[in-house]
């Protein structure tokens, strides 16, 4: 349950990824630097299972990772934390390119069923994007914006994007206000809350040959009071 969009900029690019989770799930920790590999990134993490669902390194790499909703991927068995995937093993990629080539060499199988977009600062088409559904990893076109919802999928995903197509502009302003929409929160609005979910994180990264620069807005239970703000900085 999540929304991502991006633009490019004249140093670098964007990404705006909110996240959306149970309302039962632990209070994650906002963005901080880890290291893997002697490689340093930034990321929060997930309070229960360790994991992460966006993360930036020094080389100017980013992933975002979806949940996959599907009545076959909602059945399935997942015993392997897919944020854990990013975190141990794809941090310390160099290129997007390389963590694509990384995850099409590894065994899938335990993990649940994602949508991962890989960012570099020499992608200058979008992002590389590919699905694992549970049986096999396919490359998908960098349409914007990626969606997922547990609930209804089809109908939240096509209001979302119905909403992304009344924009102005593709500006880093404009996409970030989209993700901040202060729209009454239904299950379908990209900033949303129903009775057992919600959004809990809005991230807008930017990344140049220099430095990564890190918004994380924290929303508290049921978006009713004012979010928390933390502002991240790795100097490449």
């Amino acid at each position: 349950m999540c929304s991502l969009s991006w633009c490019h900029t004249k140093d670098g690019y964007e990404v705006f990824f909110n996240r959306d989770e149970k309302k039962t799930r632990g209070r994650a920790a906002p963005p901080a630097l880890g290291e893997n590999h002697s490689v340093r990134y930034l990321a929060p993490r997930d309070a229960d299972a360790g994991g992460t669902w966006l993360l930036a390194n020094e080389h100017g790499v980013t992933l975002a990772l979806l949940n996959y909703w599907s009545t076959s991927a909602k059945e399935m068995s997942a015993p392997m934390s897919r944020g854990r995937l990013l975190r141990d093993l794809l941090a310390a990629q160099t290129s997007a390119s390389e963590a694509v080539k990384y995850l099409q060499s590894i065994h899938l199988q335990g993990y649940g069923c994602f949508t991962l977009a890989a960012f570099d600062l020499d992608l200058l088409d979008g992002p590389l994007v590919v699905r694992w559904d549970g049986k096999s990893l396919a490359l998908l076109p960098p349409n914007l914006p990626l969606c997922s919802s547990s609930f209804l999928p089809d109908a939240v995903i096509e209001s979302r994007q119905r909403s992304f197509e009344t924009l102005p502009n593709h500006e880093p302003d404009t996409l970030w206000s989209w993700h901040r929409s202060e729209l009454a929160p239904t299950a379908y609005t990209v900033r949303m809350n129903r009775p057992d979910a919600q959004t809990w994180s809005s991230s807008r990264v930017t990344v140049s040959r220099a430095t990564i620069c890190w918004l994380y807005v924290e929303e508290m239970p049921g978006l009713t009071t004012h979010p928390c703000e933390h502002d991240v900085l790795l100097k490449m």
